[in-house]
């Protein structure tokens, strides 16, 4: 799962399940990113954003709330993905360790506090998707952002299955405006 179409298709399924929940619960999606904030993002960190990171940028420029993956992470903005790649990269930088964070590697979702969450490679062809923590280095989380989004999807939906993921046999549910997983 690699295209585009699974990709907006996930996205889709996404945007349904919220929209879907209590109205007054819900917290509003940001708007979609325009093509001047993709271009400034990918100026601003020195790589070009690969194409699954901008269309998903395309769709929403972060959602102003955390809790979207069942692992705690929320989407960023094109402005937060600047702040956080550049501290991380200036972190490596001190601290002479170019191994916690390479420049390739460009965050896309995360924790509300601390340093864990999501980043794309985008020195990789396929552009995989990689989980970090504050304990650990990066580390393979799934193949594409298309595969991560459908199994999202699938877990709001409650057909996730894939015991690789830990999104499997998961729950979700929207308490005061924030997305519960059980």
């Amino acid at each position: 799962m690699s295209t585009i179409e699974s990709l907006d298709h996930s996205v889709e399924r996404i945007t349904r399940w919220i929209q879907s929940q209590t109205p007054i619960a819900v917290p509003q999606l940001n708007a979609p990113a325009s093509e001047a904030d993709i271009t400034c993002l990918g100026q601003a960190i020195g790589l070009k954003p690969p194409r699954p990171l901008a269309d998903l940028l395309r769709f929403w420029n972060g959602p102003d709330w955390h809790g979207l993956f069942p692992t705690g992470e929320g989407l960023m903005s094109c402005a937060r993905i600047e702040r956080v790649y550049s501290r991380n990269l200036e972190i490596a930088r001190q601290n002479e360790d170019l191994d916690w964070w390479r420049t390739e590697w460009i965050p896309f979702a995360e924790c509300y506090e601390g340093h864990e969450g999501f980043l794309i490679d985008a020195g990789h062809p396929a552009h995989p998707i990689l989980k970090y923590t504050e304990a650990d280095y990066p580390r393979p989380y799934a193949p594409s952002m298309a595969w991560l989004l459908h199994a999202l999807a699938d877990a709001l939906h409650g057909t996730q299955n894939d015991p690789e993921l830990s999104f499997a046999g998961r729950s979700a549910s929207m308490v005061d405006g924030l997305i519960c997983w059980s």
